[in-house]
């Protein structure tokens, strides 16, 4: 059945919901939004929370958002996503399959419920360069520090220097784009140098203006900008802690002749 003849409410868009495997907190997530005996709710109305997407493109070269961690389930333009549970039945103790999300399991569209909300551990990975609002609706579990839905669509949408949101203060405001393992990075003026993870490899600058990624960005997903001023207290909290030693860790490249 189409998702416009159900009886949910949903951004404008008009295909089929896509469907996104059972996931755990992303980056930007709190540790705290774990299974709890809270009851589902079915809400009509849609709820905004917070998310943090990776940035990759397409065949087309247009804009495509994919969750903060490892996942095979990109969040596909114009069409709803729709949250479904594939835990093992080993590892969730035999409990019988379930819609999402189900108040006794991890699974369901995660959002917070603000950017202060978002924990900020040291990545081993470049961080996400995208930000932004998404509107959940469907079976819902509360939590005290965000929600897990049935159907998710981003509503606003920004990307900031992935640097400066998620490791150490700065201006945020992007001048560049990088890429890692077709991943892009969108990354300000004092880490403009790059990223470099754990294993030497470094990100690489690409031809791409950060202004008209922006705009493919927001017409791909018909969505409006996020306003600057929503995310800038990301760009004020003190740099992350550093590992010890034996952990790994990105970490900034120096620009070159500075």
């Amino acid at each position: 059945m189409d998702f416009q003849d159900t009886s949910f409410p949903c951004p404008p868009v008009r295909k089929r919901p896509q469907s996104v495997s059972h996931q755990r907190m992303e980056a930007g997530y709190s540790e705290e939004m774990r299974p709890d005996p809270a009851s589902v709710d079915f809400l009509v109305e849609p709820v905004e929370g917070w998310r943090t997407w990776n940035l990759s493109a397409d065949g087309a070269g247009d804009p495509l958002l994919h969750p903060a961690r490892p996942s095979p389930d990109a969040w596909l333009p114009r069409r709803p996503l729709e949250a479904r549970c594939t835990a093992s039945p080993i590892l969730s103790l035999f409990r019988r399959p379930h819609d999402a999300p189900n108040a006794g399991c991890t699974c369901g569209i995660y959002a917070a419920r603000s950017l202060e909300s978002m924990d900020r551990p040291r990545p081993a990975w470049p961080p996400p360069p995208v930000v932004g609002t998404v509107s959940l609706w469907g079976r819902m579990v509360e939590h005290e520090l965000g929600w897990r839905a049935a159907f998710a669509y981003p509503s606003r949408l920004r990307l900031v220097c992935a640097m400066c949101a998620w490791f150490e203060p700065g201006p945020g405001k992007p001048v560049t784009v990088h890429t890692l393992f077709r991943r892009l990075y969108t990354l300000c003026e004092e880490h403009r140098g790059g990223i470099q993870i754990p294993d030497g490899r470094r990100s690489k600058p690409t031809d791409l203006d950060h202004d008209e990624l922006q705009g493919r960005l927001l017409a791909t997903y018909t969505v409006e900008l996020l306003p600057l001023e929503r995310v800038e207290a990301l760009f004020r909290f003190p740099r992350t802690p550093d590992p010890p030693p034996y952990a790994p860790t990105i970490r900034a490249v120096p620009i070159q002749g500075s």
